[in-house]
């Protein structure tokens, strides 16, 4: 199957802002909505371009994940952190060192030291990942006027075989305890499902899919709980199905 990749000239999704260039409306949607979904063309990254072709190489790069609870071989990853700064001069990102991973707001997590391999410092330097990461921090402090942040980065490949799924939130509806949560799909190949579900309070779930490089999703993790659905094998002959997705967790510094 053929990977969709979305143009310039895509829209952005209705009711959610036009360019981040003037953040207002995307603002206004988060701090109303308790998310804010974004696409493309909110961010200064060409995914046709060589350098986003190089960042994407990186989820090849990814180490099996070998803490499930649940035994499974379905997931590859890498975890970093870095603190996020604004200042005069604009923002500034800086990488912290490595350290274990801890989900104590999680009960299948709670309590366990989680030690992943270390996302490479020229990742964590790279341009796309800033870019990435410096409009997930805008947004938030724009809600939450904050200075200063702890980003925790999370590179996440899926994998589903024929006959065997894979699973995005092995721990079901949660919340992560984080003050927001960005997630960005890098790339989704021959995959069916994934659906994401939002849940607020007093108000109807939401659901959609994250399909085309750069669909992405911001939440304020305080207000909602998340989940996405199994992925599995849409065309058999392909053999297997990815989902590689970066997640950015942000805290006050």
């Amino acid at each position: 199957m053929t990977e969709e990749v979305c143009t310039p000239e895509r829209p952005a999704p209705p009711g959610r802002g036009t360019a981040f260039a003037d953040p207002a409306d995307l603002t206004a949607a988060l701090a109303a909505d308790g998310f804010v979904r974004l696409s493309e063309t909110h961010f200064p990254i060409d995914v046709l371009d060589a350098e986003f072709a190089e960042f994407r190489a990186c989820w090849e790069e990814l180490k099996q994940d070998d803490q499930l609870v649940d035994g499974g071989f379905y997931r590859y990853r890498r975890y970093g952190r870095l603190r996020a700064v604004s200042t005069d001069a604009g923002l500034s990102l800086s990488p912290l060192p490595h350290q274990p991973f801890r989900q104590d707001s999680i009960p299948m997590w709670r309590e366990h030291e989680r030690t992943f391999a270390p996302i490479p410092p020229a990742t964590l330097a790279n341009r796309c990942l800033h870019a990435l990461v410096s409009t997930d921090v805008t947004l938030a402090s724009t809600v939450r006027d904050n200075p200063e942040w702890t980003v925790g980065l999370h590179l996440i490949r899926i994998v589903a075989r024929t006959g065997e799924s894979g699973l995005p939130t092995p721990e079901g509806r949660h919340r992560d305890g984080h003050s927001f949560v960005g997630m960005h799909l890098l790339r989704k190949e021959n995959s069916a499902g994934g659906e994401s579900s939002i849940y607020r309070d007093g108000h109807p779930d939401v659901r959609f899919t994250l399909a085309d490089p750069l669909d992405s999703v911001l939440v304020d993790d305080t207000a909602l709980w998340h989940e996405a659905s199994p992925i599995s094998v849409r065309d058999r002959t392909g053999g297997r199905a990815v989902r590689d997705m970066l997640l950015v967790d942000l805290n006050p510094a």
